[in-house]
C-alpha cells in the first residue's frame, strides 16, 4: 500500500472511532434520562398521562404579609394604600375575607375616581375603599353556592353579594366565584385567583374593583 493510501486509511479508521465515541456517549445520556426520576433537580414525568401541579393555596403568612410579597409583582398599590393608612393590622385580622385588589384592578378604581396617581386620593377615600372590599367571615369557593349570599363588609353601608357560576371556559374548576354589590345592577366581578389561604382567612384576587 502506497504511502497515500495508508494516510487516507488511518484518518478514515480515527474518523470512524470518534463518530463511535460519540454515539456510545448520547446512549450513555438517553440511558441515565430514562432510568433516573431526577435530572439536574427537575423531576421528569414518568408517563405519558398529563399530571398539573395545583398551586399551594394554604400559606403561612397573613393577608398583609402576601401582599407585601407581591408588592414588586403585582400588587404595589394596595400595599402602597395599606400602609398610608396605616392598615396593616386591618389585613392581619382573624375570620375575614378579603377581595384582593391587583394592580389592574387598583388602577381601574383610580381612573374611575378620576385620581392620576394614588398620592392624589384622599386617606378617606383609601379606607373607604378598602373597608368595602373586606367581607366579615370566611367565604371559601366550598361554603359557596350558584345563589348569592348578602355578605357584610367592614364599611356598614356597603354589603356586597358573592356566589358561583359555571366555569364553562375553564376545564380544571368547574365553578369561579363572583362578587358584586348586593342590589347593584351592574355586572359581577370574576375573580382571577380564588380561596387563597392566609393564616388570618381568605384572599380573592380581583382585576376589577367592586
Amino acid at each position: 500500500m502506497g504511502i497515500k493510501k495508508m494516510i487516507i486509511h488511518l484518518l478514515e479508521n480515527r474518523k470512524m472511532n470518534s463518530i463511535k465515541k460519540i454515539i456510545f456517549g448520547l446512549c450513555c445520556l438517553a440511558t441515565i434520562g430514562l432510568t433516573s426520576c431526577n435530572l439536574m433537580g427537575l423531576d421528569l414525568q414518568k408517563d405519558y398521562d398529563y399530571k398539573s401541579t395545583p398551586t399551594k393555596l394554604t400559606m403561612d403568612m397573613t393577608a398583609y404579609q402576601f401582599i407585601e410579597s407581591r408588592k414588586n409583582i403585582d400588587m404595589s398599590l394596595l400595599y402602597e394604600a395599606i400602609n398610608r393608612v396605616q392598615y396593616k393590622d386591618t389585613f392581619e385580622t382573624k375570620n375575614r375575607t378579603y377581595i384582593i385588589l391587583n394592580d389592574i384592578a387598583f388602577s381601574n378604581q383610580l381612573t374611575y375616581q378620576k385620581y392620576a396617581e394614588l398620592k392624589y386620593m384622599p386617606n378617606s377615600e383609601i379606607v373607604k375603599l378598602l373597608n368595602k372590599h373586606i367581607i366579615k367571615g370566611l367565604y371559601h369557593s366550598l361554603s359557596l353556592t350558584t345563589t348569592p349570599v348578602q355578605v357584610e363588609t367592614l364599611d356598614p353601608t356597603i354589603f356586597l353579594s358573592i356566589c358561583l357560576e359555571s366555569a364553562t371556559m375553564d376545564s380544571q374548576n368547574k365553578y369561579q366565584v363572583l362578587v358584586k354589590r348586593w342590589g347593584s345592577t351592574g355586572n359581577a366581578q370574576r375573580v382571577v385567583t380564588s380561596n387563597l389561604q392566609p393564616t388570618n382567612g381568605i384572599m380573592h384576587v380581583v382585576d376589577y374593583p367592586l
